[in-house]
């Protein structure tokens, strides 16, 4: 049973988040919270050893109502208390916010295959069905196991088959080192972004994410990685022309062609070919 408590902040330990807290959306919410109150509780857990009892329960959802809570001033909030161990606490964490449908892209794929890695945890691995006919969409692991949810549900969460799927490929191919490095950049709210550095080698990844620290330009850290085309000199590949254009031409094109050079059409033409394709080759 969940029970509603006044909970001091500071007896409230946090710990590392899958998302971090946004200060922007914190600020509109501690506005909130001055004009209307707290509306929705925190959800936490009992923790009595945590820090010698210093921080007896510990935050499961709620990071940015913390810390609006702590922009105005407040020192205490609304909290649901729950029974949860790490792992079931974790999944409440991600449900929450995977239900609200606020996450962004980079977000989404790091929960949506967060929450699938705990349930196979719990469950044993995610196993497509026997035969082709029976593919089980494997998004309807974070709703109840066995529960159908209509499709339009699902369109609306996020969790359609195909983004899920991709979700589920930029939490598994995207280096955690660029994760964080495209925090703030365009990528992180663009899913065809994600799946393409998510598709780069491990190499490549760390390569553009050292690129965004220095500066958090995208398309200008995916540019490093092209290789530079070598230089071409501009009369080889006049010369390339103007042999294919020899070639192509008709009989009576070419006469009147080394006429109009004043090339003799009887003893030059063959010295004229062999000096041509000599260049060629040389090029």
């Amino acid at each position: 049973m969940a029970e509603l408590i006044r909970l001091k902040l500071k007896d409230l330990y946090r710990g590392d988040r899958l998302r971090p807290v946004d200060m922007g959306i914190a600020a509109a919410i501690g506005a909130s919270f001055e004009e209307r109150g707290q509306i929705s509780p925190i959800t936490v857990r009992r923790t009595p050893a945590k820090n010698k009892g210093g921080t007896p329960f510990t935050l499961i959802a709620g990071g940015n109502r913390c810390a609006a809570a702590e922009i105005i001033g407040w020192d205490e909030l609304d909290a649901l208390v729950v029974q949860a161990d790490g792992a079931e606490a974790q999944m409440i964490e991600i449900a929450e916010n995977l239900y609200r449908n606020e996450l962004n892209a980079l977000d989404r794929a790091i929960f949506v295959l967060k929450y699938r890695e705990l349930w196979e945890e719990a469950h044993g691995k995610v196993e497509r069905g026997g035969d082709r006919r029976s593919n089980p969409h494997d998004a309807d692991l974070i709703f109840a196991p066995g529960r159908e949810v209509a499709r339009s549900v699902k369109d609306k969460l996020g969790f359609s088959e195909d983004k899920y799927e991709r979700a589920v490929r930029i939490g598994k191919n995207l280096h955690p080192v660029l994760r964080a490095a495209v925090r703030g950049t365009e990528a992180e709210t663009d899913q065809s972004k994600l799946l393409k550095l998510a598709r780069l080698p491990a190499d490549d990844q760390l390569r553009v994410a050292a690129a965004l620290k220095e500066k958090p330009d995208l398309k200008l850290a995916l540019s490093w990685l092209k290789p530079e085309k070598a230089a071409v000199d501009p009369q080889a590949a006049l010369l390339t022309k103007l042999i294919a254009a020899w070639e192509n031409a008709s009989e009576q094109t070419r006469q009147e062609f080394l006429v109009h050079i004043g090339v003799d059409q009887d003893a030059g033409l063959g010295n004229l070919m062999a000096s041509i394709k000599h260049e060629a080759e040389a090029a």
